[in-house]
This record gives structure tokens, C-alpha cells and sequence, in this order.
């Protein structure tokens, strides 16, 4: 009898654990109520169920659209995904005063271009049902209709796009809207006008959620999530979790689009620059340093243009076109460089390949700067990276454009305070500068015998 009845009270506690693991999951919700300002306006939550006949998670979803006044005007989507390239998204749009339920289309992007709509192929395994999408009126304004999506993706976590991980505290969803469009004709596949470029209240924005919160484990499939009037955030932030601020979490999303950036900017923000200063410090070592820092800053951008192929299967946006011209461009340039030193060498002056190796570099650093923003842009980065990046780019010009100015002022009032047999302190091989520079840079330093450039020579002036 005793032992029954511990038998007994085990069991329970077991049951009741299960039921507040239960209790405890409930659906996540993320809502913008934005209709009484001529925003955007939609709820949205989810729940992970763990279907015990697959072993898989499968997502509930509920929608929520509302159209203020019934406009049939513009589009509605959510996606899977932080951004458009890899995202899973659901697109509402319709007519709410006639007779057609509104469109759920599912689509997906390969870049920053119109999505396309998604076959079973590319699900990859995972299966996607659209279960319910029609048009109620809005308890709060009699004169507004809400669109009712609900669908389930069965083993989600196959889509091949953005990872979906019910272990992820911070799974990055994205929203977009268009509220002026005039569909004609309301299809799957109809061309879409792109959204407002402002993140946030204007045409897009991320949100991320904890997916861990919203896992069911009931043996039958769930009922799907209802929504939950005047709650704006259930299990939902605006901001990433630690592993997205730290740079893991977007790296591993997609690894080659952000190490393509990664490596532009490296070479047009950080090498190419110093590989300029290097060049016109007037150190011993100066050469040396120019050199190598233009040999790695073009490895750099080739690694970037190899990744930058891998991205896109053809050329169709200025960024592309850029970063083609740049990557032949940069090739030129170091082919005049090496020119410029081997003619150098032997006739001590400046020829048309050192000029040019000279004009083709400023302008490599100034179509790659441009590029990098356009990159950024392209990549809808949010409005404040792209400012802040572009205040960068802009003071580093300035900066380097007055650090240049002042060297050569410098030299130039060193230039009038020395004898005709002075040493020149600034080993003119380095810089190439402007061309009123050549008469007066004729005498070679010989302070720094281990620059080859500045080896001990009789010129012929001397020898008269």
C-alpha cells in the first residue's frame, strides 16, 4: 500500500512537471498597431511544436493585416530571415472589399531583388501549408478589414535559407510593407514594388525571437496561436541577442556576403591608406612598407571580388559594375607601380607610367570608398551604419587629402632652405607627386644607404 502510493504521488509529480513545462511555453507575439498614423500595421505570433512523428519542430504562425478603410492598395510580408537574401517570407495582399480572400504568397530572394515565389524544391524537405487566409472586419474600426493568415511550415529547420533553430534565443525575423502599390490583377507571382527605404517606422525592419519560449510538446498538433489584443511583445525583442552583437550570429547567417565586405573594407578603409602614407612618410623603409601593404591590400580585394561572384550569378546593379572596374583597375595600377620602379631605377625620373600609377591610385581610392557605401545601401543595412560609415569614409579623405598637402608643403620649405649640395631628407622616389617637384628633387639622400633608390651616384651636373 505504501509503495502504491509513492508509485502514485511519483507519478503525478512527473505529470504536473509536464503540464507547467506546458503552461510555461506559450506562443510569442509581435505586433505594430501603426493604422492610426498611416503606418504599418500587423500582429504576428508563433509556436514551435514538437511533432513526435517526424522528431522535428514544426512553426505555427498566425498573421494579423489590417487595412484601414479597406484600401486594397500596397503589401504586407514577413520573412525568416534578417535579411531579403535567404529569408522565407510571407507576402499578404488583396482586396478586402471583394469576394477573393487575400494572397499569402511565399516567396524567397536571392539578393537584394524581386523575390520569387518558392517551389517544394527549394523547401529542401520542409513543408509549408497556407491553412487559412480571409478578410474580417476590425473590432476597433468599423471601416478597417483585417486579413487572417494562419500557416504551419512542417520541419522548418530543412529550409536552406536562414537557419531556423528552436535551441535560438534571438532567431532573426524581418518585416516590410508597401502602402502604395496598385495591384491590377491579385496573383501568386505578381511584380511587387519595393518598400520604403527607412528602417524601423518606414518601410522594414527586424525583430528577434526566443524561440525557446514558444516550444509545445503536446502529443496532438496544437491549435494555431491566437492573437492577443493590446499586447505589442511576447517573447519578442527589437534588438539581437549577445551572439548577434559580438558579430556571430549575421558571420554565421552568411558567412560569404559579410567576408566579402569585410575584406572590401579592409583593403580600401584600412591598407590602401596607410600603403599611401607609407608612401610619402620619407622614411628609410618607406618603399618597403608602400609595397608590401599594396601587395596585401590587393589580396585582399581579390578575395573580396572572388566572394563577390559567389554572391551573384549575374552583373545587374552599379555595385557589381564598380567592383569589376576597381578589381581591374587595382591590377593596372600594380603593374605601372612595379613599371615605374624598374625605369626609375635606371634613368632616375619620373616617366608616364609613374604618373599614371599616381592618378589611377587616387582614383581607385575614391571609387572604392563610393563602392563600399553602395554595398551598404544594396545590403539595406540600417540608415545610422550607412551614415556613420559614410561620415567615416568622408573624414578619412579629408584627412588624408590635408596630411598629403602638408608633407609636401614641408618638403617644399625644406627644398628652399638647402644649398644645391643638400641631402634630401624626404628620398624623392617615394613620392610621386606633382610634376613641378621633378627639378628640384634631382640629388639623392645618402643618409639611408639601404633604399636602393637612394644609392650614392655622380650625376653629370657634378662632374662639370
Amino acid at each position: 500500500m505504501r509503495y502504491r502510493a509513492r508509485t502514485s504521488f511519483f507519478t503525478l509529480t512527473i505529470s504536473a512537471v509536464s503540464f507547467l513545462h506546458v503552461v510555461v511555453s506559450e506562443p510569442v507575439q509581435y505586433c505594430k498597431y501603426g493604422a492610426k498614423t498611416n503606418q504599418i500595421d500587423f500582429c504576428m505570433g508563433m509556436l514551435m511544436h514538437h511533432n513526435v512523428s517526424t522528431t522535428s519542430h514544426d512553426l505555427y504562425l498566425t498573421m494579423s493585416v489590417t487595412r484601414p478603410g479597406s484600401m486594397s492598395l500596397g503589401w504586407t510580408a514577413l520573412g525568416l530571415g534578417e535579411i531579403m537574401e535567404g529569408a522565407l517570407m510571407f507576402i499578404v495582399y488583396g482586396d478586402p472589399v471583394s469576394t477573393e480572400p487575400p494572397i499569402v504568397s511565399v516567396r524567397k530572394s536571392i539578393g537584394h531583388k524581386q523575390p520569387i515565389l518558392v517551389t517544394r524544391e527549394d523547401m529542401n524537405g520542409a513543408d509549408l501549408r497556407v491553412i487559412r487566409a480571409d478578410w474580417h472586419p476590425s473590432s476597433s474600426s468599423p471601416d478597417s478589414a483585417v486579413a487572417m493568415v494562419s500557416l504551419v511550415c512542417y520541419s522548418c529547420h530543412l529550409w536552406p535559407g536562414t537557419e531556423v533553430s528552436v535551441l535560438s534565443k534571438s532567431q532573426p525575423w524581418m518585416w516590410a510593407w508597401n502602402s502604395k502599390q496598385d495591384i491590377p490583377v491579385y496573383t501568386y507571382g505578381v511584380h511587387l514594388d519595393m518598400h520604403a527605404h527607412h528602417a524601423g517606422a518606414g518601410g522594414w525592419g527586424n525583430f528577434y525571437v526566443d524561440m525557446p519560449s514558444s516550444v509545445n510538446n503536446w502529443y496532438n498538433a496544437p491549435s494555431f496561436p491566437p492573437i492577443r489584443p493590446g499586447i505589442y511583445s511576447l517573447g519578442v525583442s527589437e534588438t539581437p541577442g549577445t551572439a548577434s552583437v559580438y558579430g556571430v550570429a549575421w558571420l554565421k547567417y552568411n558567412p560569404t556576403l559579410y567576408l566579402h565586405g569585410i575584406a572590401m573594407g579592409a583593403a580600401f578603409l584600412l591598407l590602401f591608406p596607410i600603403g599611401v602614407i607609407a608612401m610619402r612618410s620619407g622614411g628609410a623603409k618607406a618603399f618597403k612598407y608602400h609595397w608590401i601593404l599594396q601587395i596585401v591590400a590587393s589580396c585582399f580585394t581579390g578575395v573580396g571580388f572572388v566572394l563577390g561572384l559567389l554572391l551573384g550569378h549575374k552583373v545587374d546593379t552599379i555595385h557589381q559594375v564598380l567592383g569589376i572596374s576597381l578589381v581591374t583597375c587595382v591590377s593596372i595600377q600594380n603593374i605601372l607601380g612595379w613599371r615605374h620602379h624598374i625605369v626609375f631605377l635606371r634613368i632616375r625620373r619620373r616617366t608616364w607610367p609613374s604618373h599614371s600609377h599616381m592618378w589611377l591610385g587616387r582614383l581607385v581610392m575614391v571609387v572604392g570608398w563610393i563602392n563600399f557605401l553602395t554595398g551598404l545601401v544594396l545590403q539595406e543595412h540600417f540608415s545610422l551604419l550607412i551614415i556613420l560609415m559614410g561620415c567615416f569614409v568622408s573624414l578619412e579623405a579629408v584627412g588624408l587629402a590635408a596630411w598629403l598637402w602638408w608633407i609636401k608643403i614641408k618638403a617644399n620649405r625644406a627644398g628652399k632652405s638647402h644649398t644645391d649640395e643638400r641631402k634630401n631628407d624626404d628620398a624623392e622616389y617615394f613620392a610621386l607627386g606633382e610634376e613641378d617637384d621633378d627639378q628640384d628633387n634631382v640629388s639623392l639622400s645618402l643618409e639611408h644607404p639601404e633604399v636602393e633608390e637612394v644609392k650614392p651616384m655622380i650625376w653629370k651636373s657634378e662632374r662639370a
